[in-house]
Order: structure tokens, then sequence, then C-alpha cells
């Protein structure tokens, strides 16, 4: 069963973890030490939080349950019924289980339309593209998407 909830202060640090298995893979190449890539990926935690609470200072910020366990969470900034898709992770163990696209699906449910920007090498891409979004504007690394109500 899936489930949003709100985030709360007492969030923080699953949110944290949830931002750092999405960066992981990106870093450990560089062979840094763990202590010192730790501080880089807070670091950006931050730095991207701060960067959405900005930009978007009415956004939604809700963890995502899936079957009563924490799987990730999204951050949403809803305009009518039309909903901005500002970030979406999922920890590894609930990734590639069709949880992305229940996710997907129940925002496609409660809008009129969707948007969102993707990296052009996230393999996200290809389910915003089995989801029915279309790419609207290229601006690298980025890929502007839509998906709207037929």
């Amino acid at each position: 069963m899936l489930v949003f909830t709100e985030v709360t202060e007492q969030d923080h640090v699953f949110l944290f973890e949830v931002f750092k298995s999405t960066r992981m893979e990106e870093f450990i190449p560089m062979g840094m030490p763990e202590e010192q890539l730790n501080m880089l990926i807070h670091m950006q935690f931050r730095a991207q939080q701060m960067s959405y609470q900005s930009q978007y200072p009415t956004a939604r910020h809700q963890i995502v349950e899936i079957n009563d366990r924490q799987a990730g969470y999204i951050i949403t900034d809803h305009q009518g019924e039309h909903i901005r898709l500002i970030f979406i992770a999922l920890l590894p163990h609930f990734r590639n289980q069709g949880n992305g696209t229940s996710i997907l699906e129940q925002l496609q449910q409660n809008a009129l339309r969707i948007t969102l920007q993707v990296a052009e090498q996230n393999p996200a891409r290809q389910l915003y593209h089995k989801l029915g979004f279309t790419e609207q504007v290229a601006s690298p690394p980025y890929v502007t998407m839509q998906w709207q109500r037929p």
C-alpha cells in the first residue's frame, strides 16, 4: 500500500539517507575517504534543501511509505490542478519494483498536468516516457518533461 505523509523535523536523518543513496554511485569512483564523502554529500543535501525552499516555498515535502515502511520521499508544488514534481527518490531496495510507477500514477490521478526536470542521463527518463510524459525543453544537463491529462 502506497501512502504519502508530511515530512517532520524527525525525518531529517531519513531524508538524508535517501538523498545519499541517490548520490553514492556518482562519488564512489573518486576514491574519497568515507568521512570526506559523507561531508560532501551532506553539503549537497543542505544546498538542495535550501534551494528548493527558496524556489518553491509552498512545496509539499512528503515521505513515501510502501507497505508501512519508509521507502523514499517526494517534493511537489501544487498550483491548482498543475503539479510540479520537484524531487522524487526511493531507497535502493524499493527501486525497480514498480514503486516509482505507482507513485507517478497516483500523482497523475490528481492532476491535469505534471511538469518535471530530469537529468539527461537519469534512467528514470524512460519511466517518464512510458507514463506519457513528453520532452518539452532541453537545457543540458536537464530535460523538462510534461504530462497532460488527455
